[in-house]
């Protein structure tokens, strides 16, 4: 793989429209594929409709992978509406660490 440049732009990658579950290890494989390519990336989740725990799950492994990589694994926008409920509901906006804040909603948690 090349050089990582700091100025290099992150790959901006829209999430499917589903992440659950049943389709858990697609979206595994694309962000494997995605740290494998050893550059920063922002996630768009504005198409998604349909999210479960594995998609969660996912996320907060591949953060770790990519913060222990010294790159950055982001959301091109604070989450919103099915990704909120579900960190909702799950019990993850309980009690927030700051660092999930910032990840999730880009600092301000939602009203």
């Amino acid at each position: 793989m090349g050089e990582i440049h700091e100025d290099a732009m992150p790959e901006i990658v829209t999430v499917p429209s589903s992440v659950t579950v049943r389709s858990a290890h697609q979206f595994s494989e694309t962000m494997l594929a995605l740290y494998l390519a050893e550059q920063d990336v922002d996630l768009d989740l504005s198409e998604m409709t349909d999210v479960d725990l594995a998609f969660v799950e996912i996320l907060y492994s591949a953060r770790e992978q990519w913060a222990g990589a010294g790159r950055e694994l982001r959301l091109a926008q604070p989450a919103a509406g099915p990704v909120v409920a579900l960190l909702e509901r799950a019990g993850f906006l309980t009690a927030p660490a700051d660092q999930d804040i910032e990840f999730w909603f880009h600092g301000e948690l939602p009203q």
